[in-house]
């Protein structure tokens, strides 16, 4: 595959069909003091508030007759919520990708090998457990409410795919592909994002916007029967408890655009991944013509179900207890094309070296005075296990 080749897919769920974005017009990465151009290499002296400067030239009114792609890397969230000072100086904060062209290609359900791998590292039980102790001192201090601590897996692919290759593998079988997958291949800096996320930071039309935080999983049966784990979650008190703070969170942040108080639409619904059952609300407000891509960024990222409440301190407390940047994993990649005004929150992510064949992948979940150590440390297991099963 050419080095300098740019594209991006995503998933269209109500076709089962691929929307393929190619022929880049224009594609950078974004730092905090600079930004890259991937088509030429320049360097430019742009900052990351020039950037989000930029983004009030999109409007969520406007329909886009070309494909708009911006992957937002989690340590953008400092910036919008006024923690400067974190962000990072050599770590990307975002990719923009203007493409030129835009078709839909057909998945076809077949059986394919395995993908081979190793995993490398993660955090051990009792690492997680120490910082655990430490999320949980500081619940009881009352420094926040709810915390979500994650940690990284790095993986070693043993065979060399392309990029089509792992599309396929991981996206043929429509009842294990999520609502909101994607994928980039970035030549330029050899690295495939790929996400099977099933969450949605927004989705917006034209006088409406959602969003859509998942909180709580159970781990379903493995003769399948689903209806009882879900009746098990939902009179879960603890999951309940975490699924609401972040409702009232994302409740208010959807109501910081422009003041129209958002509506809870759905308190609890479920959402069925492979091995796995979660719990997730909608809540919906009204939207303005003006409302712009930057506006609507400021107030939603990062979304309240990766980082906790209150969200500014918590993103300060994870940061620290953590110690490692999330980069790709807990981002957004925003879609703007035609009437798709969309956004993920980038849980199920893959970001792939390809001069290593080494990939990370992230997991984790939300902290709260009810949590148990040990629950939580086997629930970011089984969501690890909920991914690699789509390589095997």
């Amino acid at each position: 595959m050419e080095n300098n080749q740019i594209f991006s897919d995503f998933y269209l769920p109500k076709k089962h069909k691929v929307l393929h974005c190619f022929a880049p017009q224009q594609a950078f990465i974004q730092y905090r003091d600079f930004r890259i151009n991937l088509l030429s290499g320049e360097k430019s002296k742009i900052s990351i508030k020039e950037f989000m400067e930029g983004l009030e030239s999109f409007k969520l009114s406007d329909d886009y007759l070309t494909p708009k792609v911006l992957h937002l890397f989690y340590e953008l969230g400092y910036f919008c919520t006024e923690l400067e000072e974190l962000i990072p100086k050599s770590r990307p904060l975002a990719i923009y990708i203007d493409y030129e062209q835009a078709h839909e290609e057909a998945l076809i359900k077949e059986e394919s090998s395995k993908i081979k791998y190793e995993l490398l590292e993660h955090l051990p039980k009792s690492k997680y457990f120490e910082k655990f102790n430490q999320v949980y001192k500081h619940l009881l201090e009352g420094d926040c409410y709810q915390l979500n601590l994650t940690m990284p897996f790095y993986l070693k692919l043993l065979e060399s795919l392309s990029y089509r290759e792992l599309r396929q593998k991981l996206w043929s079988d429509p009842m294990k592909v999520g609502a909101y997958a994607h994928g980039s291949y970035i030549g330029p800096m050899d690295k495939i994002f790929f996400s099977n996320s099933p969450e949605c930071l927004f989705q917006a039309s034209q006088n409406k916007i959602r969003t859509m935080p998942i909180k709580g999983t159970k781990k379903v049966a493995k003769d399948g029967r689903w209806h009882e784990n879900w009746q098990e979650l939902i009179r879960s008190k603890k999951d309940e408890s975490e699924l609401y703070m972040i409702t009232d969170l994302m409740r208010n942040d959807l109501t910081k655009i422009e003041l129209h108080p958002a509506k809870v639409i759905y308190k609890k619904y479920p959402l069925k991944v492979p091995g796995l059952i979660h719990q997730f609300s909608i809540i919906e407000s009204d939207l303005s013509k003006k409302v712009t891509l930057a506006d609507v960024i400021a107030s939603l990222f990062p979304g309240g179900s990766i980082t906790g409440a209150p969200k500014k301190r918590v993103m300060q407390l994870s940061l620290e207890i953590e110690n490692y940047h999330r980069g790709f994993y807990c981002g957004s990649t925003v879609l703007m094309y035609k009437k798709m005004k969309t956004a993920s929150i980038n849980i199920r992510s893959l970001e792939i070296d390809l001069s290593s064949q080494e990939a990370k992948y992230g997991a984790g979940g939300g902290i709260t005075l009810l949590s148990k150590k040990s629950s939580e440390y086997k629930e970011a297991l089984e969501k690890l296990k909920s991914f690699l099963s789509l390589l095997n």
